[in-house]
This record gives structure tokens, sequence and C-alpha cells, in this order.
């Protein structure tokens, strides 16, 4: 997934942890024990990134399936991000080039990256920032055969995961970050006051 597509995803979900937890008010935070906002930042720390790993930018783009062989894999770094690309020759058709983040074992030994053959599975979608991205890539023959790795990319699918774990995680935070000033807001509100 894009960072930019990632960090709106998490700012939504960040934005609606905010939109709920500010109207609760500090008496009502306060009553919530601590280790409460730190199992929600933690399960949605962890959540967020389970999404992040298993998924690519949703799409409605038509998916494309065949079995045949690679070659000319490169790893391009753009900003930090890592991606692979590859020329994907297909049994029965024209040669396409192909983008993932899916790391096939021994990719850098070209010679038992072309010996091998793959079933593949890519977005055929031109509107996409990456351009043909596998979303799917299974060894059928060759070395470490039977390897598969997928990244979804339905729709309604893992994705989702992303801003609902950014979600929680920001109740977490938010929690968290204003503990202390609920905490010292309701005793002061608590304390009785002197009559002269």
């Amino acid at each position: 997934m894009d960072k930019p597509i990632f960090i709106l995803w998490g700012l939504l979900g960040f934005g609606i942890a905010f939109g709920i937890v500010m109207p609760l008010g500090a008496v009502r935070r306060s009553r919530i024990q601590k280790y409460v906002w730190w199992v929600l930042l933690v399960s949605g720390a962890t959540i967020c990134m389970y999404g992040l790993s298993h998924s690519t930018s949703p799409s409605f783009g038509r998916r494309v399936s065949s079995v045949g062989t690679a070659s000319a894999l490169v790893e391009q770094k753009v900003g930090g991000d890592s991606k692979f690309v590859f020329a994907f020759i297909p049994s029965n058709g024209q040669p396409v080039n192909l983008q993932t983040r899916i790391i096939v074992p021994h990719w850098g030994n070209a010679e038992v990256f072309q010996r091998r053959t793959l079933r593949v599975t890519y977005l055929d979608d031109p509107a996409r920032s990456v351009s043909n991205e596998a979303i799917e890539i299974e060894i059928v023959s060759g070395e470490n055969v039977g390897w598969r790795d997928s990244l979804d990319a339905r729709p309604f699918g893992v994705w989702l995961a992303i801003p609902i774990g950014a979600m929680i995680a920001g109740l977490g935070y938010i929690g968290l970050r204003y503990r202390r000033e609920d905490l010292t807001a309701t005793k002061s509100w608590r304390q009785p006051t002197m009559l002269a």
C-alpha cells in the first residue's frame, strides 16, 4: 500500500477516535483505568500493522491469473518503501511487467528465479499508482515449490484493519495523553469548598 494512502486511512481512524474520546469529558475518561488505555493502544497498533502487511490498496480492477516464468527481477526503493519489478512471461500470452511487495524466496539469485514456474495473479487496473501489481504469487515448479504468498486487494478486505486499528490505537493514545489532566481536574472538582 502506498504511504500517502496508509497515512490517509490512519488519520481517518485517528480522527474518529478523537471524535469518540473527547466528548466523553474529563470525569468519564478519568474513571477508565490506565491499563485499558494501554490495551487499546497496543491492540490497535497490532491490528493496523497486520492490515498494512497483509493488504494493498483496494481495487475493483480485473484480476488476471496465469502460469509462466519470470525474469529480470529488480528491487526498487522509493522513499523507504521497497517493491519488486519483474518481467512475467505467461505460457499462453505476451510478456508483462509486474510490480509487487511480495518477497519471493531467492529473488536475488537470477539462476534460481528464472528456472521457476510461477502462478501469478495481478491487477489489470491502469488507474492504480502501481501498474500491474502482483497480488498473489505461487511457485509451481523449481526450487521452493509450493511456496505461496498474497496481498489482499478486495474493496472490503483486510485493508480495513488499517483505519479500524488506527481508531482503536487512537482511543488508547488520546486516553493516555489526557489521563493526568483528567485526574487532576476531577480531584479539584471533588474537593469540598470551605465556607466562611
